[in-house]
């Protein structure tokens, strides 16, 4: 509710702790630490009919795609091992770019009657029979969509969003799943293509999202788009001897989900937390914030700013930014977050914990990384004991007596305050068809005011140049805007 959050999945984490450099305080290093798995649902599959196994003429054409280090080629191994047990003929082709973990994977399999009548693996423009689709963003890029063509090509799908590299450069980015997904059906027809979310589905009802190219699977078996039976790729599962009994499972819970899409949805709704819909209750949720960020007279003072602004649109951008501005994470905000929740993340997170340690860059101490920001440090478990009486601080936000209130970037974020307040008593009455999206941008600038320390500096000064421009063309009635537009 507060932002988009990142979250690391431990099944296909590099562990390579690259992240740790990220100035933001949040990181804490959990040293020994194995990751819990989640419980399974444990629920009871129901009697699943058997799909009509489609036939082969002459070859099967069938492309599996994934993302590098998640198990995509076990699976193109699995299937082909499992034409081999039936006496069929198959051949496999891995297609893997330079990033073979996190990069996009093609398998090429093709399935034949006997091993002589398979004369190429690759399959050809337009000849896939089938595809079965780890990740939408490799299964809806061109160059698997040119290997697919329409009254042919059926497509099972994981519609679960695998964010790639570029949210590292565009704190911004969202993948555009609704379009990826209706160049699929838009391809081949909305019947050709069925679409689930196989990792949370593996996640919930498996334990571990790891299984979610075999869950899928299952799914496409279900679906007719696999010419095997049903037996051999159990078998075959068995043979490979990685996670047996999960595979199998995994293999089953596709087949339900593909078959009872609703009740498949239903159950990983009720892992969904609700958050604030309404205009009343997105206010309430961060009058409520600011009690704990310090008391009921902050919040008390949020709500009658906000309350202040009659149009709809524009009180939603206020309740926002003015929160965003006013819940500035300083020394005695982060103390808060870490005392309040670590200790009980990493219990539900983790067993067999050895020790924790944190990743701070404080302001006051020496030292400066090349690029001129102050250099991080590891500091052990006693920090969040600090943490827990720092905490208490926060009752000193603001007064004479607050000694981190006198640096920079504390200056900065009370200044942005009093500064958004002007900006907000000066632009409603100048509010009209014509400035109503330029007040708009103006009231939600705050929110790209992200990071912390020089990164947040940074973006502040970004935002500052923008806060120019729109105050400008406001105060010209939209003129200037207009202008430049033309």
């Amino acid at each position: 509710e507060l932002g988009r959050k990142r979250k690391i999945d431990q099944s296909s984490c590099n562990k390579d702790f690259s992240c740790v450099n990220g100035f933001c305080p949040s990181f804490v290093t959990v040293e020994g630490g194995t990751p819990k798995k989640q419980e399974a649902s444990g629920m009871t599959l129901p009697d699943l009919p058997e799909p009509s196994v489609p036939g082969i003429n002459g070859t099967y054409n069938m492309v599996i795609t994934g993302v590098g280090g998640t198990g995509v080629v076990t699976v193109g191994a699995v299937l082909a091992m499992a034409a081999h047990v039936e006496g069929k003929g198959a051949g496999m082709m891995e297609m893997a770019g330079l990033a073979q973990k996190g990069g996009a994977v093609h398998i090429h399999c093709r399935f034949a009657n006997a091993p002589e009548d398979i004369s190429a693996v690759r399959v050809a423009v337009g000849e896939a029979d089938s595809v079965i689709g780890g990740d939408l963003v490799v299964t809806a890029g061109a160059k698997t969509l040119g290997l697919m063509s329409r009254d042919r090509t059926k497509v099972v799908c994981n519609s679960h969003e695998i964010i790639t590299g570029e949210f590292t450069k565009n704190t911004e980015f969202a993948l555009p799943s609704d379009r990826m997904q209706l160049s699929l059906t838009g391809r081949l027809g909305e019947d050709a293509v069925a679409f689930l979310n196989a990792t949370e589905l593996a996640r919930v009802h498996l334990g571990d999202s790891i299984y979610a190219n075999m869950l899928i699977v299952g799914s496409a078996w279900q679906n007719g788009l696999i010419p095997l039976s049903r037996e051999s790729i159990l078998h075959a599962i068995a043979l490979n001897g990685a996670g047996v009994e999960g595979n199998k499972r995994a293999f089953e819970v596709g087949r339900w989900a593909v078959m009872h899409p609703e009740d498949a949805a239903r159950s990983l709704r009720s892992n969904v937390v609700e958050l604030p819909k309404s205009l009343d209750e997105i206010i309430g949720f961060r009058a409520d914030e600011l009690v704990a960020y310090q008391n009921d007279k902050l919040a008390a003072k949020y709500r009658a700013f906000v309350e202040q602004v009659e149009d709809v649109s524009l009180r939603e951008a206020v309740a926002k930014s003015y929160h965003k501005l006013l819940a500035y994470k300083d020394e005695y905000e982060v103390a808060r977050l870490h005392a309040a929740n670590v200790e009980q993340m990493v219990a539900e997170n983790f067993d067999n914990v050895k020790a924790l340690r944190f990743h701070l860059a404080p302001p006051i101490l020496p030292g400066k990384t090349a690029d001129g920001r102050p250099k991080k440090r590891k500091f052990g478990p006693w920090v969040l004991t600090l943490f827990k009486l720092l905490r208490k601080g926060k009752a000193l936000r603001g007064t004479p007596l607050d000694l981190f209130g006198y640096t920079a970037e504390r200056r900065m974020e009370r200044a942005l305050i009093k500064e958004y307040e002007a900006d907000v008593k000066e632009v409603l009455p100048l509010a009209t068809p014509a400035t109503q999206d330029l007040v708009l941008a103006l009231l939600e600038l705050p929110m790209q005011i992200r990071g912390f320390g020089p990164v947040k500096q940074q973006n502040a000064a970004t935002v500052a140049k923008r806060r120019e421009e729109l105050l400008a063309a406001i105060r010209a009635g939209g003129a200037v805007q207009s202008a430049a537009a033309e």
